[in-house]
């Protein structure tokens, strides 16, 4: 399975609505036992988790019974827990790029109203976390430019013949031998990896599929 994926600049994301998507969109997410579902669906950029709109409410589906998502014309999958956006093929190899609330920039938050940093820091978390699942679709999505604007992060990962390698140097010669090593000293002489750029990573899974 192939992806050959386009990658956008992330949208504003607020509180009120911790998405990866302005608007739930029609997508398919194939499931381990065999089923598929197309639904609304959504990326909870807190949670890691796949919602979906059912009569009207906010669902999630189970994330270790996902195998593969398409949604809004990318491809997403499951790496160590959360719903991660891929890059490459799910068989030979690929980027999982993982974007989440970047919660410890939350936490750096300055307190309001005489309250601490530590509790306002944890009043922001809670409300953000609890954002989504039983909730009303449409009650969300009229509100959901009247909270604040919440930062994110993006984590970039390269997955192949079963191990994750996180997408930096340290990263990847973590989980090579000697000779590993060696072979990508001069392979990083011979191309200049983006270590933010998917497409860029993705000489990379070819060179660690070459060891194999």
């Amino acid at each position: 399975m192939f992806f050959a994926l386009t990658v956008y600049g992330q949208n504003t994301v607020m509180d009120t609505w911790p998405y990866m998507y302005p608007e739930f969109a029609t997508g398919t997410a194939y499931l381990r036992d065999g089923k598929k579902y197309e639904k609304e669906m959504n990326v909870h950029l807190a949670k890691g988790r796949l919602h979906f709109i059912d009569n009207g409410m906010i669902k999630e589906i189970n994330t270790p019974d996902i195998i593969l998502v398409d949604l809004n014309g990318e491809q997403f999958t499951v790496l160590d827990g959360n719903v991660v956006k891929a890059v490459g093929d799910l068989d030979k190899g690929y980027v999982a790029i993982h974007t989440a609330v970047d919660f410890q920039r939350l936490n750096e938050s300055q307190g309001a109203y005489g309250m601490t940093t530590t509790n306002s820091a944890t009043m922001k978390m809670s409300s953000v976390d609890l954002v989504g699942v039983n909730t009303n679709h449409m009650e969300l999505r009229q509100n959901k430019n009247s909270g604040k604007e919440i930062a994110l992060k993006s984590d970039y990962y390269i997955v192949t013949g079963g191990i994750v390698s996180k997408a930096t140097k340290k990263g990847i010669e973590d989980n090579l031998d000697a000779a590993g090593k060696a072979a990508f000293k001069t392979f990083q002489k011979q191309h200049k990896i983006k270590w933010k750029d998917p497409e860029s990573l993705l000489q990379i899974v070819d060179f660690l599929n070459s060891l194999q």
